[in-house]
């Protein structure tokens, strides 16, 4: 049987839609990557116990309008059971209109909405009770930060969301960040900018340039007054062996392997930041006990 052709305007939305996941799976690792939720962002403790619950939405791909309001899944938090609805699964990512099918139904969204809401609403009020709130102020500084921009209009489009709804989601992500912030006893070093050859034509040639880039990111392990190491078993004084090194000369060569040094030690600080917050987060999570009424991947 011959392929169906899918009618232009629908090939074209479908088409806009893809790009619209791409867009926004990308931006949703980087913030998985922090360890903070926009929408999803599911870092489940293996403590936490799984159960099914009413079958109501069982080998369901899509909902309808009415239906909207059905349980997806449900935490249970000292014995306290909260529900979670479909609608709510799919406002962590998106708007209603903006995921409704042209036949008025709408695709059930994933597990892992619940998995993220439990877990944040949780960290939410862990960072309630630590008396930890977010501003207006400190909500467009985390924009910028992690979206490159304040415009909460603009962001909402992106995400084919509300200007509200798109703030409110970013407020609680702030708070998180902040929880996380305060848990986390690991100092992150700032991000180290790779030399850039100040010559291409006279790149091994040594210079004052190179030598400031090098001396800046040693810190304590250089001695400007000596015009020397300050000692002898630094990391930067191993990896600089064989490079002559000055304060006012040293060569690109010489500045890569400073960078190389300056990069390892901030990926040791990442990975130890990573590890102790997913700890805190796993024993905040302990004691949680999810029931799902679907399995939608």
């Amino acid at each position: 049987m011959a392929k169906k052709e899918m009618p232009a305007n629908a090939a074209e939305r479908s088409r806009s839609r893809g790009k619209r996941n791409v867009v926004l799976r990308t931006v949703l690792l980087v913030l998985l990557a922090l360890g903070v939720g926009f929408g999803v962002g599911v870092l489940v403790s293996p403590h936490m116990s799984f159960s099914n619950s009413s079958q109501t939405l069982a080998g369901r791909t899509t909902v309808a309008e009415d239906e909207l309001d059905a349980v997806m899944g449900t935490y249970a938090v000292d014995d306290v059971e909260i529900p979670v609805t479909v609608r709510e699964a799919i406002e962590e990512t998106s708007s209603i209109e903006a995921v409704k099918n042209s036949d008025g139904t709408y695709d059930l969204p994933s597990v892992d909405a619940v998995l993220s809401i439990a877990r944040n609403r949780i960290l939410e009020q862990d960072a309630q009770q630590r008396g930890i709130e977010a501003s207006d102020e400190d909500v467009t500084e985390y924009a910028k930060e992690i979206l490159g921009t304040d415009d909460f209009a603009k962001i909402a489009a992106g995400y084919h969301m509300g200007a509200g709804q798109t703030k409110e989601l970013l407020k609680r992500s702030t708070v998180i960040k902040k929880l996380r912030d305060e848990v986390v006893t690991t100092e992150s070093p700032s991000t180290p900018n790779p030399p850039e050859p100040e010559d291409e034509e006279k790149r091994d040639e040594p210079t004052e340039g190179y030598a400031s880039y090098i001396i800046k990111l040693a810190g304590d392990e250089w001695d400007a007054n000596a015009n020397t190491w300050a000692r002898e078993d630094g990391p930067f004084r191993t990896a600089l062996a064989d490079y002559t090194i000055s304060n006012d000369a040293a060569t690109f060569a010489a500045a890569q392997a400073a960078y190389y040094v300056a990069y390892e030690r901030y990926a040791a600080a990442q990975q130890q930041i990573s590890s102790e917050w997913t700890n805190y987060v796993n024993e905040a999570l302990s004691n949680v006990n999810v029931r799902l009424s679907s399995l939608v991947a």
